[in-house]
């Protein structure tokens, strides 16, 4: 079984602030790093890492930070091969980072743009039953809605965690075997301010697994084999960026690894507390080492 993430890949320059910058005002940053990042190249990441067969298709640029990226993801072990080179220059975010661990992220989209319904259909030809497709906010509604629908034709089972809130997601839910939303994603997207409402909303508009998250504390989710809450595991937060990315990484592994709904989700709260004790991004994902060590510790 493998999961096709159809997706972004940015490079991300991430400061460290003592507080966010009001309107028209500029701040000294504490720190600067620069990583691999964007919410497909992480979430893949995250999911190789927990064990899953990774196949990841995102626009890369032809220059300096494409190529950079294309090695790095050669070497957590997934085939750079499948990523097309765009014409735009490789993506990049800028984040801020605040001594609490909240973070502000801006993020350019026109590589990922150069993604289209027709090179997503293409690309997931390859998809079959028992397969994965997984995807993000980051790509327009109309290569989204391509690739879930890639997916439903192909036999493969589809993840969607609509994030960043670009577009509406109607008619995407009824392709959707897991969706995982946070709770301001969440209010956004099926207009429910409490997060035990848009679960259900989220059930009645055809997800199958449908998940929200709440930070610290933990997370909500129902599907056809139950609902309930999945407690948040014990941290001290430094940095939030990429939390909700490891969760999805981690969620989708223990999945297509014939986890239960309550098990995987154990999993992806684990990921993502470890990911929010450290700094950075995908310097803070769980390592492979960490990964079975949480699987073991949930199974």
């Amino acid at each position: 079984m493998t999961v096709h993430v159809v997706g972004n890949c940015t490079m991300d320059v991430i400061f460290g602030v003592d507080r966010f910058p009001a309107p028209g005002e500029t701040l000294i940053a504490r720190d600067r790093r620069v990583e691999l990042g964007g919410k497909g190249v992480n979430q893949a990441v995250v999911a190789r890492r927990f064990g899953a067969v990774v196949r990841l298709i995102a626009p890369l640029g032809t220059d300096a930070d494409g190529d950079a990226a294309a090695a790095a993801l050669r070497d957590e072990g997934i085939d750079p091969s499948t990523l097309p080179r765009a014409a735009s220059p490789t993506d990049q975010s800028i984040i801020y980072v605040a001594p609490d661990g909240e973070n502000t992220i801006v993020s350019t989209a026109a590589a990922a743009e150069t993604l289209t319904p027709e090179i997503a259909e293409e690309a997931l030809a390859a998809a079959g039953p028992g397969d994965w497709v997984m995807a993000q906010g980051n790509l327009t509604l109309e290569t989204t809605l391509a690739a879930l629908t890639a997916a439903r034709a192909r036999g493969a089972r589809a993840f969607l965690n609509p994030a960043p809130v670009r577009w509406r997601a109607d008619a995407l839910w009824t392709l959707c075997d897991v969706a995982v939303l946070n709770r301001v994603e969440a209010e956004a997207l099926t207009g429910r301010a409490a997060p035990a409402e848009a679960v259900r909303a989220l059930r009645r508009a055809g997800v199958g697994l449908a998940v929200v998250t709440l930070g610290p504390a933990g997370a909500l989710w129902a599907g056809p084999d139950g609902q309930g809450a999945c407690p948040a595991a014990p941290t001290r937060a430094i940095d939030a960026a990429g939390a909700g990315d490891s969760f999805c990484g981690a969620l989708i592994a223990a999945l297509v690894a014939g986890r239960s709904a309550a098990s995987a989700l154990a999993a992806a709260a684990r990921a993502a507390a470890l990911t929010v004790s450290r700094r950075g991004t995908h310097a803070s994902f769980p390592t492979v080492a960490e990964a079975a060590a949480i699987l073991e510790a949930t199974a």
